[in-house]
């Protein structure tokens, strides 16, 4: 990638997932602009107050999420931001681009979590696939729920990455490069490890595609294969198709329906702030009914 440009210096400073959804997002404006491929050469850090505040608009009008919207801004305003580090644009601009005012958010927003039943169901169906393509399937979806972890984290699981003496995945690859433990429940590990008795111990990625109905182990498997794996799956219980991150969802509303702190649920998910992890925070009205049953002084 073309470092030498404001928008391809800051884009080559995110994650592998955060750099596609931004570039995808980028590559949008790049198209309203009527400039040329490819999109992190053109120059986004040019783009003032006026434009980036018809920009907000238009995608508005176009049906975009306030959170999609917002998304964008802030990938505008770090490239200004990074453009005036270079030396490329002036503090008076910084300022004036700083000044777009995000977009109020839903306090209802999308995404859903499975409740519990739902997910015994899933990973019954599931096991009920003794095809090698099902164990594996098993053990991703019983990863993400054990764990919480993006699909691109997943993606990105290596076999030295799991521990089974200790019970857990490390996670190397983390929102921000970040690093962490993922511990895994007593459920999980047999699923795992049923998966490793067909994939083998071989070094590589700890889950793989198929090719002509056997294990890849040289390739890993694609984030879009994940998301495959997760919808189709799913939409077997019910019709509740859900998407790896409704998983992630699943996830954390658990974990905090279960009386697990904050700051810990916080801390297990990959988030550097806690006001994040509420964002994912799926628990209906009974939850806050069934919490003020303890209310006792």
């Amino acid at each position: 990638m073309n470092t030498e440009t404001p928008c391809a210096l800051y884009l080559q400073r995110l994650a592998e997932s955060g750099r596609r959804s931004m570039l995808s997002q980028l590559t949008v404006v790049r198209k309203m602009m009527e400039w040329p491929a490819p999109t992190e050469e053109q120059p986004f850090h040019t783009l003032g107050y006026v434009a980036i505040e018809c920009l907000k608009r238009k995608r508005l009008a176009e049906g975009k999420s306030p959170r999609t919207i917002n998304h964008l801004l802030n990938g505008l305003k770090c490239i200004v931001k990074t453009a005036l580090l270079m030396g490329l644009v002036d503090e008076k601009q910084w300022i004036q681009v700083q000044a777009v005012k995000p977009l109020k958010l839903d306090p209802h927003p999308h995404g859903k979590a499975l409740v519990s039943s739902s997910v015994r169901l899933l990973l019954t169906q599931c096991r009920k696939d003794t095809r090698p393509i099902g164990i594996r399937d098993t053990a991703i979806l019983a990863v993400f729920l054990a764990t919480g972890l993006r699909r691109s984290e997943l993606a990105k699981l290596q076999v030295g990455d799991y521990d089974i003496k200790e019970q857990k995945v490390n996670v190397i690859s983390g929102k921000g490069n970040k690093s962490r433990f993922q511990f895994l429940p007593d459920w999980v590990v047999p699923e795992l490890n049923k998966w490793l008795l067909v994939r083998g111990l071989t070094e590589g990625s700890l889950f793989n595609p198929f090719t002509g109905g056997k294990v890849n182990v040289s390739n890993p498997i694609s984030a879009s294969s994940i998301y495959y794996v997760v919808t189709t799956r799913t939409a077997e219980i019910d019709g509740q198709q859900c998407s790896p991150h409704d998983l992630r969802r699943t996830y954390i509303s658990e974990l905090l329906t279960q009386d697990v702190d904050l700051l810990t649920v916080s801390k297990m998910a990959g988030h550097a702030s806690v006001t994040t992890t509420q964002i994912y925070d799926k628990r209906d009205s009974k939850f806050m009914q069934q919490a003020i049953t303890k209310l006792k002084y």
